[in-house]
């Protein structure tokens, strides 16, 4: 989980200080200007970009669902210990158990469909 996180972690932090850039700088100046506070001030502009920030967030989750490097080279993928769905996959593949990799595959996808379902259903709150 740790190498996963290192990994993703610069592609969300360049789409998320992107999005932040993003935002008209009025914004912040009407609202300090009203009399917020700086911490208010960061919460508008966060509430402003939320959206973008979402999707650094879905960019995220696609990148680590997918890897199959980092979780092999930092888990050794061991049997019951800290082996994952991608590993998984790419193992059962060059075994030959396509039949396998295949449903195991669905599987990954089903997941990144159900997770990215409710996160845009998030956004159109």
């Amino acid at each position: 989980m740790i190498g996963q996180v290192i990994l993703i972690s610069p592609i969300m932090m360049g789409l998320t200080i992107s999005a932040l850039s993003g935002v008209d700088k009025t914004i912040r100046d009407t609202i300090v200007s009203l009399g917020a506070t700086e911490f208010q001030a960061i919460r508008a502009n966060i509430k402003e970009a939320r959206y973008a920030i979402l999707a650094a967030v879905v960019a995220g989750y696609g990148r680590a669902i997918s890897e199959v490097g980092a979780a092999t080279m930092i888990g050794g993928n061991i049997r019951g210990v800290t082996r994952v769905l991608t590993t998984t996959i790419a193992l059962e593949t060059s075994m030959g158990n396509i039949e396998l990799s295949l449903a195991l595959g669905i599987i990954l996808l089903s997941l990144a469909l159900v997770i990215n379902i409710l996160l845009n259903r998030m956004q159109q709150r």
